[in-house]
Parts: C-alpha cells; sequence; structure tokens
C-alpha cells in the first residue's frame, strides 16, 4: 500500500491550508492508509495547547490533531528546530507529536510514496 506524508508548514489560522490538510489526512486514514504527520516550519503552532482563536471569531480545528491518533495515524512528528526557532517546548503542544530533527524529516519525506504540503 502507499504512504502518505502531510506536512504541516503553515500557521494554524488565516488559511485553509491546515485544516484542508487535516481533512485530507482523516479521509486517507478511513483507507487504512499508511499516513506520516509533519509538523515543520510555522506548523509547529498548530499543536500548541490551548488555543483560543474563537476570540478572534474563528472556529477552532486544533482539538481535532487530538483524533489522528484515534484514526490510525500513529507516526506524527514536530520539528525539534522549529519549536526552537519560536522559543517553545514539547510541554507547549499537545501530548501527540515526537520530537524529531532535520535529518529525520528528510527521511520520512523519502520514504513516503506521496508528499502532501499547501
Amino acid at each position: 500500500m502507499k504512504s502518505i506524508c502531510i506536512i504541516f508548514n503553515k500557521v494554524p489560522y488565516g488559511s485553509q491550508s491546515s485544516r484542508e490538510l487535516l481533512d485530507i489526512a482523516l479521509m486517507a486514514a478511513a483507507f487504512d492508509m499508511p499516513i506520516k504527520a509533519l509538523f515543520i516550519e510555522q506548523g509547529v503552532l498548530q499543536l500548541i495547547n490551548k488555543q483560543q482563536p474563537e476570540v478572534l471569531d474563528i472556529k477552532n480545528h486544533s482539538a481535532t490533531f487530538k483524533a489522528l491518533e484515534l484514526y490510525g495515524i500513529e507516526e506524527i512528528y514536530v520539528d525539534a528546530n522549529a519549536l526552537n526557532n519560536y522559543q517553545l517546548t514539547h510541554d507547549d503542544l499537545m501530548p501527540i507529536a515526537e520530537l524529531i530533527d532535520n535529518n529525520a524529516i528528510s527521511e520520512h519525506i523519502q520514504q513516503s510514496d506521496f508528499v502532501l504540503m499547501l
């Protein structure tokens, strides 16, 4: 079966790209496709705990990331360097992702049959 690597690299709100990638991941998981989710660059901000976009009258989709494992998406990784750039720690994030470095990110991308990023 073909594997998919979905790369979240944009801020959580301000565009629909993160929500669309999340929907794609959940749909592909429904077909039992092996999926990896990578949070890199600004995408690490997707996983920050206790987001409150409703203050800006924006629907909060961040809680849906907690459902990834329920859909069988167990390979969820966050870029340690990007966290450092934003002065965040692993404790600032939802406890769903494993920290990895740039080399591991490259390996996961190369091992995947399809790579999606918006």
